[in-house]
């Protein structure tokens, strides 16, 4: 019985985890990269842009950034590929 507690309870929070996962959206000409505005790096989040963008022979440029409206904890950053 102990066993199966257990593994129901590793199921529920690897559930709970999941749906704190962000996607990032991509695209050759912006990336919007998910971010906690409790602890980020904003040069962190800029390599990661320009590492993107650098792909495409083009560089990083941040534009503006918005609040993810289900969640009170998680922004975006919102970069163009120029």
């Amino acid at each position: 019985m102990g066993g199966m507690l257990k593994i129901m309870m590793m199921a529920f929070a690897i559930f709970a985890l999941s749906a704190c996962v962000t996607e990032r959206v991509v695209s050759n000409e912006s990336i919007s990269i998910p971010y906690d505005p409790y602890d980020f790096d904003p040069d962190d989040l800029l390599a990661e842009a320009q590492a993107h963008c650098g792909a495409y022979g083009l560089r990083a440029v941040y534009e503006d950034e918005t609040v993810d409206p289900q969640s009170v904890r998680w922004r975006y950053r919102h970069y163009r590929c120029v």
